[in-house]
């Protein structure tokens, strides 16, 4: 397995961020971790409420494991390696990606190349980590609704958009492939009842706290844009402080 897949770990401090929503991963909950290397440089994350420097090197980033993977809708893609350990080749629309968010906004996808995973590889690692995994993803959650869509962006790939309305995910329009793509939610031996509503219920919570976390950038970026312009550099009112948005990774979590 390359060093840089993916892998499901609990979060033992809820300081965690995730990579592609920004908002918190809760101590105790499943987390999806991957290495990662980053150049050396300053980070500013959730917007600018955790800013520091990053030294650089091979390091871990975490996502919740509802925004880790999703279906690769973008028919314009090429095949690649699956990172799952097949040793194939996936197609677009008949695999899953995993990918970090943007550095200026949440919920956009970062330039950094996703990692691919074909079907059967995804089943696989999804059952593989069935104790951590089960009663926070399930086949009925893989189709709920998402906070992101619909907020400069819909599906996977940018897009205009209309504010955060919300919106269901991506999913593929062929029934063999939607069912193909569901039976990787599908644990052996299956959840119980009760675990599938409690997987609902975490990523209902949880794309409450995307939207509010959404909204408050919303009203950030209003306020900055009708904020007195900052001072150049060579005025004596220059504090010299680095402008929000431009961040790595935090390696304190």
């Amino acid at each position: 397995m390359p060093q840089t897949a993916l892998r499901v770990e609990r979060d033992q401090s809820g300081r965690a961020h995730c990579a592609w929503c920004d908002t918190g991963i809760a101590e105790g909950t499943p987390r999806i971790a991957r290495a990662f290397h980053h150049a050396a440089g300053a980070f500013s994350r959730n917007n600018g409420a955790a800013t520091g420097y990053n030294p650089g090197g091979l390091q871990d980033m975490f996502m919740h494991v509802q925004c880790a993977l999703r279906y690769d809708d973008n028919p314009r893609g090429s095949p690649a390696a699956c990172a799952g350990g097949c040793g194939m080749h996936c197609a677009p629309l008949r695999r899953m990606l995993s990918r970090f968010g943007s550095a200026g906004a949440r919920c956009i996808p970062s330039s950094s190349a996703p990692l691919y995973y074909c079907f059967p590889c995804a089943k696989a690692f999804v059952r593989r980590h069935r104790e951590l995994l089960v009663g926070h993803i399930s086949v009925r959650q893989a189709q709920l609704n998402v906070g992101w869509v619909g907020w400069g962006y819909a599906g996977l790939f940018p897009a205009p958009g209309q504010g955060n309305v919300g919106g269901p995910p991506p999913l593929p329009k062929d029934k063999a492939l939607l069912e193909a793509f569901l039976d990787c939610f599908r644990f052996d031996p299956p959840q119980t009842a009760a675990e599938e509503e409690s997987a609902c219920d975490r990523h209902e919570s949880l794309q409450l706290s995307i939207r509010a976390a959404l909204a408050k950038d919303r009203s950030r970026a209003k306020a900055e844009a009708t904020a007195p312009k900052t001072a150049p550099p060579h005025s004596r009112r220059h504090t010299g402080k680095r402008p929000r948005g431009v961040w790595e990774s935090d390696p304190g979590v």
